[in-house]
């Protein structure tokens, strides 16, 4: 059976961040890799289902702020969100100077999320294993003294962590993970 891409933002049996269309649009403007020369071969069906894989792993972020609709299938549009880009020098003269666009609206899904979930369904789309990354990808051995580490080939070991570049992403999005801070009180 076919996949079928529901973008509603804020809809109830929405599955996608954004359409098949929107998500194009973004790859076109990707430096050609394997994986993005994997997906212009792809038919529509895989890549919604990657498109729709993509989403459902990303949703089990936890992410700052609420879910704007107790209904909403998706975990965004989200409220009480601030914007991770107005972080930084909003405050350097003393008080903010965007005070009514400091936040994502409650129906407005940050362009980084739309971005994570096209990078992860054009990685997923490529790598028939899924999201199989263990952390050590880059080293076939780690030795320091008598410690030696040993990637596990199983597959078993990071299979929920996804790629970095999807990481980087999200910074600034999520309660904890690369790139944010979790405080906990002793």
């Amino acid at each position: 059976m076919a996949v079928v891409i529901d973008a509603t933002v804020g809809g109830v049996s929405a599955n996608s961040y954004l359409s098949l269309v929107d998500a194009q649009s973004m790859i076109d403007g990707m430096v050609l890799s394997a994986d993005v020369t994997a997906w212009g071969t792809a038919t529509t069906d895989a890549k919604n289902r990657a498109l729709v894989s993509a989403a459902q792993r990303l949703d089990r972020e936890r992410f700052l702020g609420a879910r704007s609709n107790d209904d909403q299938a998706m975990q965004w549009p989200r409220t009480g969100v601030r914007k991770p880009d107005t972080y930084i020098n909003t405050y350097a003269v003393g008080f903010p100077f965007r005070i009514t666009t400091d936040y994502f609206t409650d129906e407005e899904i940050p362009d980084q999320v739309k971005r994570a979930q096209v990078e992860l369904a054009v990685y997923l789309n490529n790598n028939t294993d899924g999201i199989s990354l263990s952390g050590l990808e880059d080293y076939k051995s780690v030795s320091i003294g008598s410690i030696s580490v040993t990637t596990n080939t199983t597959g078993a070991v990071g299979a929920d962590k996804i790629p970095p570049m999807v990481e980087r992403y999200l910074t600034g999005l999520r309660l904890s993970g690369p790139g944010n801070i979790a405080i906990r009180r002793s």
